[in-house]
């Protein structure tokens, strides 16, 4: 008895033997930190939309060019003619690029004859992400270059369509050899056009309309906010371990982790995150700081509605500053200089996120109100536009936006004539007014 039990005793102890050796060889060993790191952050709840870079990306503006010197111009809000056009280009093919001086063709001529449409970005925007947006194929010789308008125009004198690509250098263009879009395209495209408000040129290649345009709206629209605490979860590792320099009722309100630092101002509506990076070797490419800031707004906030990108301003050599203008109903909001409001802008440095502001507010689809407002036009918008030359720069781009005024429970679009300047700055240089009345220039 006892040597059966020695015998069954001695079996145990070899079965456990081989599940140890077989647990120690095939399973992953246990080694969680005792201390959290960075890596242990777990991501807070997403507040607004994730996006795509080739969202963010479109034109500002359509050029249609009718001929016989006749012209008008689409923006983005103007649907559907806008949008079935963009439409139709994406899904189009553009192959065989060839790079050559930008006065081999005479502009001036092609678009007071021939009819055509330019896609005008008001930026630079990088071939690789224009590629994203559009059926290009690129060769790696100007992979690197950047595009800031697009013209494709039917040829009087070769029965065809052409389509240019302008570097924004302003001294090369790049014509597809290979367009799979036909003479009537684009003039389907012009056909859009012939019945639209008629505009003229002013100075070099800006379009302005020749009368009043009386079909903005004027809007109240209600509006959410994200608050401090959700802005802490998304922006620090460990909101627990975050302090508050300064938290009062009015005023700004600080708060850090040590490293980062985070500003709420304006009533809560506006934050201003810091994370200073050492400085690293190698350049500050535009293609990996805007994948890299697309990719840290999707995860830090989210899209609070619809934005574009413009390449921003940097007085860094190793900074880069991206910049996200908001639009509300397809229309761009421009804050001008009495609040922060309708964009956001991240400092980048080698594709990390030095900086970071943007606003709270979430406006709603619905309205509350609406009024239908006046831009002014012709001799009126002319001489608002060379007083504002003659004291604060060369205009380069003009297009309608919203002016935000903000109230309690409300923000206040009024229409306005926004205007951005050789420098790149984007001011208002003109009020709407009700229908058929006299206009004024911004009070600025």
């Amino acid at each position: 008895m006892i040597e059966k039990g020695k015998s069954l005793l001695l079996f145990l102890l070899v079965v456990l033997s081989l599940m140890q050796s077989y647990l120690l060889a095939y399973s992953k060993p246990f080694m969680e930190a005792k201390v959290k790191t960075e890596l242990d952050y777990v991501k807070a709840e997403p507040l607004g939309k994730e996006e795509e870079v080739k969202n963010l990306i479109f034109p500002e503006q359509l050029v249609m060019h009718l001929g016989s010197d006749k012209h008008t111009v689409f923006y983005p809000n103007t649907q559907p003619y806008y949008r079935l056009i963009l439409d139709k280009l994406q899904s189009r093919e553009f192959k065989g690029l060839q790079r050559d001086s930008v006065n081999s063709v005479d502009w001036d001529r092609i678009g007071r004859e021939d009819q055509g449409v330019e896609l005008r970005f008001g930026r630079a925007i990088p071939f690789e992400m224009l590629q994203r947006v559009y059926k290009i194929d690129g060769d790696f010789l100007f992979y690197r270059d950047s595009i800031d308008r697009i013209w494709i125009y039917t040829s009087k004198q070769r029965d065809e369509v052409r389509t240019f690509f302008f570097s924004s250098d302003g001294r090369n263009v790049y014509e597809a050899q290979k367009a799979d879009l036909t003479v009537g395209d684009v003039e389907g495209f012009v056909g859009f056009g012939q019945y639209w408000d008629p505009y003229t040129i002013y100075g070099e290649d800006i379009y302005i309309p020749e009368k009043p345009i009386n079909r903005m709206l004027a809007m109240e629209v209600s509006f959410d906010r994200y608050t401090t605490a959700q802005m802490q979860d998304n922006l620090f590792f460990d909101p627990g371990s975050t302090r508050t320099i300064q938290d009062s009722q009015q005023g700004p309100q600080f708060y850090t982790d040590g490293k980062r630092a985070l500003k709420i101002e304006q009533d809560g509506t506006w934050l201003s995150y810091t994370d200073p990076a050492a400085p690293t070797e190698g350049e500050n490419e535009l293609v990996d700081n805007l994948i890299a800031a697309v990719g840290f707004v999707n995860q830090h906030g989210g899209w609070n509605g619809q934005h574009a990108f413009v390449q921003g301003l940097s007085t860094e050599a190793d900074s880069a500053v991206i910049r996200f203008q908001q639009y509300y109903r397809e229309v761009p909001i421009v804050s001008g200089s009495a609040i922060n409001f309708g964009y956001m802008q991240l400092g980048m440095r080698q594709g990390l996120v030095t900086s970071y502001t943007r606003s709270l507010v979430t406006l709603d689809n619905e309205v509350t109100s609406k009024k239908l407002q006046q831009l002014p036009g012709g001799a009126d918008l002319r001489t608002i536009m060379k007083k504002v030359e003659a004291t604060q720069g060369k205009i380069v781009a003009l297009f309608p936006a919203f002016r935000p005024t903000l109230k309690e429970e409300t923000v206040a679009l009024s229409p306005v004539w926004a205007a951005r300047l050789a420098n790149g700055e984007v001011i208002i240089v003109a009020d709407s007014g009700p229908a058929a009345t006299a206009f004024r220039g911004a009070n600025r």
